[in-house]
């Protein structure tokens, strides 16, 4: 529960196994980012423990967490500077006060297939990206934070749907790096839109506050449950 408020999510248990990329879904309002924040330590619960590898996240320190589990939000915050300061801001230089070496940041972007846009900047990674990277449209600033995310080097990816805030010319560029991104990594993504969870290995269905159904895209759709009823409503709308 957040202060002051009914508790938001209650009796939840759930594994999620290295290399799996889960999809959480539900309505607005059921505790889909209230679950994200609690794997990213963002928030604590009241009762209960959330584990990263058999740890309790309240016993280990902030940096070990934040260099391990990354969250890339539905709207990447990029800061005053340039891309290459907005990329570097995620990587974890070998020892305090070394700089990233711009080819590293260079490469991140290749190695997500974005090699072609930033070749198109005016001054490449020197490009500023103006206050809260206003220079940028919202898609080239996510393609800016999933190349953070990247550079990183994370074990546990946590997304927003990064694509569901985007404009729909760099929609393609980012669910093709997106691919590559989580390629290898664990990843739970919170699925505003079913087609990503349509491509997930396990669905998490959360419902007034609780995980209601947990399974394959597959076997859900076949049964007779909310996420078939759910399924069954986007299709109908997206024919």
């Amino acid at each position: 529960s957040y202060p002051g408020g009914p508790p938001v999510l209650r009796d939840v248990d759930l594994t999620v196994e290295a290399g799996q990329k889960v999809a959480v879904v539900g309505a607005t309002g059921s505790g889909k980012s209230t679950l994200v924040k609690l794997v990213t330590r963002l928030v604590d619960p009241d009762a209960g423990r959330v584990l990263l590898d058999e740890h309790d996240l309240r016993d280990l320190s902030l940096s070990s967490i934040r260099s391990r589990v990354v969250l890339v939000p539905q709207e990447g915050f990029l800061f005053d500077g340039t891309v290459a300061q907005n990329v570097a801001y995620g990587a974890r230089p070998a020892q305090p006060g070394l700089e990233v070496p711009p080819e590293q940041v260079v490469s991140a972007f290749e190695e997500l297939g974005l090699g072609d846009w930033l070749a198109a900047l005016p001054d490449g990674i020197e490009t500023d990206v103006g206050q809260r990277g206003e220079r940028l449209s919202a898609g080239e600033r996510q393609l800016v934070s999933l190349a953070r995310a990247h550079l990183a080097g994370a074990d546990l990816l946590v997304l927003d749907e990064a694509t569901s805030a985007v404009d729909p010319a760099t929609d393609v560029r980012i669910a093709g790096a997106l691919d590559r991104l989580v390629a290898g990594r664990t990843t739970i993504t919170v699925a505003h839109r079913l087609s990503t969870a349509e491509a997930a290995d396990v669905v998490v269905v959360v419902e007034q506050g609780r995980i209601v159904q947990t399974g394959a895209h597959d076997d859900l759709v076949a049964s007779d449950g909310p996420y078939a009823q759910m399924h069954a409503a986007w299709m109908s709308q997206t024919r």
